[in-house]
């Protein structure tokens, strides 16, 4: 019976879209990031303090390529303004 937890986290955490990728990503209720430049450009900035503070312990982790790190990322983006509307994204409610 753990086991069958145990695979259902794993392949929930293996869902998690690619979070650095600009075309996932679109401005709340907005255009798409990669279709304007000044967007785009707020993006890598935005990107470029996310990625700080998600390899931060207490918000993310040291290890860039862990799930963990990628929705710390996601939650910090997302803070920022930018949504992704990835394959695998979700709207959440404030309870997660």
């Amino acid at each position: 019976m753990n086991v069958k937890y145990l695979g259902a986290a794993v392949v929930a955490l293996a869902c998690v879209s690619a979070a650095e990728a600009p075309k996932n990503y679109s401005v709340y209720g907005g255009p798409a990031v990669d279709s304007d430049p000044v967007i785009l450009n707020v993006f890598d900035r935005a990107l470029a303090r996310c990625n700080v503070e998600a390899s931060v312990p207490p918000r993310g982790t040291t290890i860039t390529n862990s799930y963990y790190h990628n929705a710390a990322l996601r939650a910090c983006l997302s803070r920022h303004g930018f949504i992704d509307n990835g394959a695998y994204a979700y709207p959440a409610n404030s309870l997660f």
